[in-house]
């Protein structure tokens, strides 16, 4: 088959993972259709893991290196290399990002940015990564000092009728839900995790993203509370079954596929 194009923002490591997929699957004569009978994954889960659209979970590589009898450990190791560029980028600002305008924050004009990159500064573009990064860092670490002051003057001088946002030692509270789309994937601002695994009486941020990213679904989890409760897990399992994926109720890293994709 003809293969479309592969977005230009794939890292290399993602970008060699999803030919040798590619490659895997023509050699040895798949169908999405076959795919989707002999693994655990739909048809559209692998159309999206094929054309770079999401990094597929480590069990689906592990699924078609099986299908072809081919090692997995290589192509495992594309797979973690492809996710630890990604954690280290999550934070740098990039176009086509999507956010409300309540959202969006602005680089510093003094930040260098991929289209002023001109022709023959290729061997410049290291440094102005890390320089990038390390700027996004600072903002968010000053954005953190400054809530946590704000917080501490809140709760000293504030009646505690009240009712102050809070989250519990145990990771139960309320949370706030912000959406911001990264390429084929949506985050939604309290955990950028796509493989720790949640289940009922799971507490904490990790849960917290699940609930939000149920509603972007158009599912009802119930409040944003940072605790994964029946309702929770409920709403999973009905996301599960609409992608016909076993609905055993558990956010792994199939579940978050599905939760992050962007339809």
């Amino acid at each position: 088959m003809r293969w479309r194009e592969l977005p230009e923002t794939l890292d290399p490591d993602a970008r060699r993972l999803v030919q040798e997929l590619r490659r895997l699957k023509d050699h040895n004569g798949l169908t999405l259709h076959m795919l989707q009978a002999k693994t655990p994954f739909s048809g559209s889960s692998w159309e999206r893991y094929l054309n770079g659209k999401a990094l597929p979970p480590t069990t689906a590589v592990e699924a078609l290196a099986g299908l072809t009898n081919t090692a997995a450990s290589p192509l495992l190791e594309l797979r973690y290399a492809a996710q630890r560029s990604r954690a280290e980028t999550e934070c740098l600002p990039r176009k086509g990002v999507e956010a409300s305008p309540s959202q969006q924050v602005s680089a510093p004009s003094d930040v260098p940015t991929a289209s002023s990159t001109g022709p023959g500064k290729g061997q410049r573009h290291e440094q102005e990564r890390r320089e990038i990064h390390g700027v996004a860092l600072s903002l968010v670490g000053g954005a953190l000092l400054l809530s946590a002051v704000v917080a501490g003057w809140l709760i000293a001088d504030r009646p505690a009728s009240v009712g102050l946002p809070a989250v519990s030692a145990t990771g139960v509270g309320r949370y706030h839900c912000t959406y911001v789309r990264h390429g084929e994937l949506m985050l939604a601002g309290n955990s950028p995790t796509d493989a720790d695994i949640v289940a009922l009486n799971s507490t904490g941020p990790d849960v917290a993203e699940v609930q939000c990213l149920l509603r972007r679904h158009h599912l009802t989890p119930g409040d944003v509370d940072g605790y994964f409760g029946k309702r929770t897990e409920a709403q999973v399992k009905k996301l599960q079954q609409q992608d016909h994926v076993s609905p055993d109720g558990i956010v792994g890293e199939r579940t978050w596929s599905l939760l992050r994709h962007v339809a």
